[in-house]
């Protein structure tokens, strides 16, 4: 048969086989997404009844048998907390505390774990594992020395403070998700940007950073709520009324008021939670990545 006749043979039609779909796969997977709402069922409730709380009278919030949705929505819980208490003071100290302190773990935990992915010295071998395990040190631990090294320095009362201790507590986190990042960045294309001139800082600045956004988010998300919501140190270090945060604040409501009331302390309570949750339904995708990317790569 010549070539021309062969190019004429015509191949046959792939098989297709329709598989009977399996009862037991689609069950699996039915289960599996109810067991993942039950979850997160469990998880919210207490969030929900919160916020449900907040919005009730204190008779209704002390009634019995208690009910679920609000008889009468009422957001007087809110304006009453701020006229009774301090606690735009305590809220603008979190912000102030938080946000500086999650830009200096960045700043510095990205400069760090850059040295630590791309600078080979024997000194820098174990840093990352010595990091990581003062990470797991308790805080509990550390209260008395930091205490008085604090004292000691002239820095009690002094919202400084808080931002040094949660700096230097959160870096080791934030040292070891970016170096994990930065592991998985090819060096390729920071050796072509040098080469076409570009200096060791500005291939890092425009190569790196870039590159790292996803864990540069997902670490300072973590940051930033670790930091809102510590207790420990706040509570024993700022005493002055004027230096109080959220938490320790919100712990000392009903004593600082005379006033006991559910509503009060459960509008606190949400103003303390919605703005993290915020953050996180904000930026949930590149945050998920970004875990994804650190635990992965490198």
């Amino acid at each position: 048969m010549s070539s021309g006749n062969l190019a004429q043979v015509q191949r046959p039609a792939a098989l297709t086989v329709n598989r009977p779909r399996r009862p037991g796969r689609w069950l699996g997977t039915a289960g599996n997404y109810l067991l993942m709402i039950g979850f997160v069922l469990m998880m919210a409730l207490p969030l929900v009844w919160m916020l449900l709380s907040a919005l009730k009278t204190d008779e209704e919030s002390a009634a019995y048998p208690p009910t679920i949705l609000p008889k009468t929505v009422t957001f007087a819980n809110f304006t009453t907390l701020f006229d009774i208490s301090a606690f735009g003071t305590y809220l603008r100290n979190s912000l102030i505390v938080s946000t500086i302190s999650t830009a200096g773990v960045i700043v510095i935990g990205l400069c760090a774990a850059y040295a630590l992915s791309r600078f080979r010295f024997r000194a820098l071998r174990g840093l990352g594992e010595i990091s990581l395990f003062a990470y797991m040190v308790p805080p509990i631990l550390l209260l008395v020395p930091i205490a008085r090294i604090i004292t000691g320095v002239g820095l009690a009362n002094n919202l400084l403070a808080l931002i040094l201790i949660y700096t230097a507590t959160q870096l080791p986190f934030g040292l070891w998700i970016l170096r994990s990042y930065i592991n998985g960045i090819a060096i390729d294309l920071e050796q072509a940007a040098m080469v076409d001139g570009a200096t060791r800082f500005a291939a890092f600045r425009h190569v790196v950073v870039p590159q790292t956004t996803p864990g540069i988010i997902s670490t300072a998300v973590f940051t930033f709520n670790a930091c809102w919501s510590e207790y420990l140190f706040a509570s024993s270090l700022m005493t002055s009324p004027s230096k109080v945060t959220l938490s320790p604040g919100l712990a000392q409501l009903m004593d600082q008021t005379g006033v006991y009331s559910w509503g009060l302390l459960m509008a606190g309570s949400v103003i303390v939670v919605l703005p993290v949750i915020a953050l996180f339904i904000i930026v949930q995708r590149r945050l998920v990545a970004g875990l994804g990317e650190g635990a992965i790569k490198g």
